[in-house]
Protein backbone atom coordinates (compact mmCIF):
# COMPACT_ATOMS: atom_id res chain seq x y z
CA UNK A 1 0.00 0.00 0.00
CA UNK A 2 1.18 3.51 -0.74
CA UNK A 3 0.99 6.65 1.30
CA UNK A 4 1.39 10.33 0.43
CA UNK A 5 3.74 12.94 1.78
CA UNK A 6 1.68 15.59 3.60
CA UNK A 7 4.16 18.26 2.46
CA UNK A 8 4.68 17.72 -1.29
CA UNK A 9 2.02 15.00 -1.86
CA UNK A 10 4.41 12.64 -3.61
CA UNK A 11 3.33 9.01 -3.47
CA UNK A 12 5.67 7.12 -1.15
CA UNK A 13 5.89 3.50 0.01
CA UNK A 14 3.95 2.95 3.23
CA UNK A 15 7.10 1.89 5.08
CA UNK A 16 9.11 5.03 4.11
CA UNK A 17 10.34 7.16 6.99
CA UNK A 18 11.03 10.24 4.87
CA UNK A 19 9.78 11.52 1.57
CA UNK A 20 12.15 10.87 -1.33
CA UNK A 21 10.79 14.00 -3.04
CA UNK A 22 11.14 16.69 -0.38
CA UNK A 23 12.97 14.91 2.45
CA UNK A 24 10.25 15.55 5.02
CA UNK A 25 10.00 13.09 7.89
CA UNK A 26 6.97 10.85 7.50
CA UNK A 27 7.07 9.51 11.04
CA UNK A 28 3.86 10.83 12.59
CA UNK A 29 1.00 9.39 14.51
CA UNK A 30 -2.31 8.81 12.77
CA UNK A 31 -3.91 11.88 14.32
CA UNK A 32 -1.26 14.20 12.88
CA UNK A 33 -1.61 12.62 9.45
CA UNK A 34 -5.39 13.08 9.45
CA UNK A 35 -5.02 16.68 10.64
CA UNK A 36 -2.63 17.38 7.77
CA UNK A 37 -5.01 15.78 5.29
CA UNK A 38 -7.89 17.87 6.60
CA UNK A 39 -5.73 20.99 6.27
CA UNK A 40 -4.86 19.91 2.72
CA UNK A 41 -8.53 20.13 1.74
CA UNK A 42 -7.76 23.85 1.31
CA UNK A 43 -4.61 23.29 -0.76
CA UNK A 44 -4.30 25.85 -3.56
CA UNK A 45 -3.68 23.09 -6.09
CA UNK A 46 -7.04 21.39 -6.78
CA UNK A 47 -5.51 17.99 -7.50
CA UNK A 48 -3.85 17.99 -4.07
CA UNK A 49 -7.10 18.95 -2.37
CA UNK A 50 -8.85 16.22 -4.38
CA UNK A 51 -6.23 13.69 -3.30
CA UNK A 52 -6.77 14.65 0.35
CA UNK A 53 -10.54 14.23 -0.16
CA UNK A 54 -10.00 10.77 -1.64
CA UNK A 55 -7.63 9.59 1.10
CA UNK A 56 -9.89 10.84 3.89
CA UNK A 57 -13.11 9.43 2.46
CA UNK A 58 -12.13 6.32 0.52
CA UNK A 59 -8.90 5.05 2.02
CA UNK A 60 -9.31 6.08 5.68
CA UNK A 61 -13.08 6.67 5.87
CA UNK A 62 -12.20 9.25 8.51
CA UNK A 63 -15.35 10.59 10.22
CA UNK A 64 -13.57 13.78 11.36
CA UNK A 65 -13.45 14.79 7.70
CA UNK A 66 -17.24 15.16 7.33
CA UNK A 67 -17.56 18.70 8.75
CA UNK A 68 -14.56 20.07 6.78
CA UNK A 69 -15.91 18.42 3.62
CA UNK A 70 -19.29 20.08 4.16
CA UNK A 71 -17.51 23.42 4.55
CA UNK A 72 -15.49 22.69 1.40
CA UNK A 73 -18.68 21.94 -0.54
CA UNK A 74 -20.10 25.28 0.61
CA UNK A 75 -17.03 27.39 -0.15
CA UNK A 76 -14.81 25.85 -2.84
CA UNK A 77 -14.87 27.29 -6.33
CA UNK A 78 -13.03 24.64 -8.30
CA UNK A 79 -15.39 22.19 -10.03
CA UNK A 80 -13.09 19.20 -9.45
CA UNK A 81 -12.83 19.95 -5.73
CA UNK A 82 -16.60 20.50 -5.44
CA UNK A 83 -17.37 17.23 -7.21
CA UNK A 84 -14.79 15.37 -5.09
CA UNK A 85 -16.32 16.77 -1.89
CA UNK A 86 -19.85 15.76 -2.96
CA UNK A 87 -18.74 12.23 -3.87
CA UNK A 88 -16.86 11.93 -0.56
CA UNK A 89 -19.87 13.08 1.45
CA UNK A 90 -21.90 10.42 -0.34
CA UNK A 91 -19.37 7.81 0.82
CA UNK A 92 -19.95 8.89 4.41
CA UNK A 93 -23.77 8.98 4.00
CA UNK A 94 -23.91 11.38 6.94
CA UNK A 95 -27.15 13.33 7.48
CA UNK A 96 -25.17 16.44 8.46
CA UNK A 97 -24.23 16.80 4.79
CA UNK A 98 -27.82 16.94 3.52
CA UNK A 99 -28.28 20.74 3.61
CA UNK A 100 -25.00 21.44 1.74
CA UNK A 101 -25.62 18.65 -0.77
CA UNK A 102 -29.19 19.90 -1.29
CA UNK A 103 -27.96 23.43 -1.98
CA UNK A 104 -25.53 22.14 -4.60
CA UNK A 105 -28.04 19.73 -6.14
CA UNK A 106 -30.70 22.40 -6.64
CA UNK A 107 -28.58 25.49 -7.41
CA UNK A 108 -28.52 25.89 -11.19
CA UNK A 109 -25.38 28.03 -10.97
CA UNK A 110 -23.55 24.97 -9.61
CA UNK A 111 -21.66 23.11 -12.37
CA UNK A 112 -23.54 20.17 -13.88
CA UNK A 113 -21.09 17.49 -12.69
CA UNK A 114 -21.38 18.80 -9.14
CA UNK A 115 -25.20 18.79 -9.24
CA UNK A 116 -25.12 15.18 -10.46
CA UNK A 117 -22.61 14.17 -7.76
CA UNK A 118 -24.75 15.90 -5.12
CA UNK A 119 -27.90 14.03 -6.24
CA UNK A 120 -26.00 10.73 -6.15
CA UNK A 121 -24.55 11.54 -2.73
CA UNK A 122 -27.98 12.44 -1.38
CA UNK A 123 -29.30 9.11 -2.63
CA UNK A 124 -26.71 7.35 -0.48
CA UNK A 125 -27.88 9.25 2.61
CA UNK A 126 -31.57 8.50 2.05
CA UNK A 127 -34.59 9.50 4.12
CA UNK A 128 -37.71 11.60 3.64
CA UNK A 129 -35.93 14.97 3.63
CA UNK A 130 -33.54 13.68 0.96
CA UNK A 131 -36.38 12.27 -1.12
CA UNK A 132 -37.99 15.74 -1.26
CA UNK A 133 -34.70 17.29 -2.43
CA UNK A 134 -34.18 14.65 -5.09
CA UNK A 135 -37.75 15.14 -6.27
CA UNK A 136 -36.87 18.83 -6.63
CA UNK A 137 -33.95 17.83 -8.86
CA UNK A 138 -36.47 16.31 -11.27
CA UNK A 139 -37.15 19.91 -12.38
CA UNK A 140 -33.50 20.56 -13.29
CA UNK A 141 -33.09 21.74 -16.89
CA UNK A 142 -30.35 19.16 -17.41
CA UNK A 143 -31.52 15.74 -18.53
CA UNK A 144 -28.47 14.20 -16.84
CA UNK A 145 -29.47 15.56 -13.42
CA UNK A 146 -33.08 14.49 -13.97
CA UNK A 147 -31.94 10.99 -14.99
CA UNK A 148 -29.82 10.63 -11.85
CA UNK A 149 -32.71 11.87 -9.74
CA UNK A 150 -35.07 9.36 -11.38
CA UNK A 151 -32.66 6.50 -10.72
CA UNK A 152 -32.19 7.64 -7.13
CA UNK A 153 -35.95 7.61 -6.64
CA UNK A 154 -36.22 4.11 -8.11
CA UNK A 155 -37.81 5.01 -11.43
CA UNK A 156 -35.40 2.77 -13.36
CA UNK A 157 -33.01 3.82 -16.05
CA UNK A 158 -34.44 6.26 -18.62
CA UNK A 159 -32.69 4.35 -21.43
CA UNK A 160 -34.99 1.39 -20.70
CA UNK A 161 -38.00 3.51 -21.59
CA UNK A 162 -36.33 5.00 -24.66
CA UNK A 163 -35.58 1.51 -25.99
CA UNK A 164 -39.11 0.31 -25.29
CA UNK A 165 -38.01 -2.12 -22.61
CA UNK A 166 -40.46 -2.50 -19.81
CA UNK A 167 -38.75 -2.35 -16.47
CA UNK A 168 -39.56 -5.56 -14.65
CA UNK A 169 -38.83 -3.98 -11.32
CA UNK A 170 -37.67 -0.54 -10.25
CA UNK A 171 -33.95 -0.02 -9.76
CA UNK A 172 -33.93 1.81 -6.44
CA UNK A 173 -30.69 3.47 -5.52
CA UNK A 174 -31.91 5.59 -2.68
CA UNK A 175 -31.26 4.13 0.71
CA UNK A 176 -34.50 4.43 2.67
CA UNK A 177 -32.76 4.31 6.01
CA UNK A 178 -29.04 4.31 6.51
CA UNK A 179 -28.47 1.30 8.76
CA UNK A 180 -24.95 2.52 9.61
CA UNK A 181 -26.47 5.28 11.76
CA UNK A 182 -28.39 3.08 14.19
Amino acid sequence: MSSYCPECWEEVPAEAECCPGCGRSLVTDGEQYVDKLIAALRHFEPTRAGLAVYILSEMLHEPRAVAPLIDLLDTARDTFVLKSAAVALGRFADERAVPALARRALDLSTPLVVRVAAVDALARVGGDQVRAVIEGALADPSRTVRDHAKRALGYGHPADEACGAAATEPAPRMIEHNSRRS
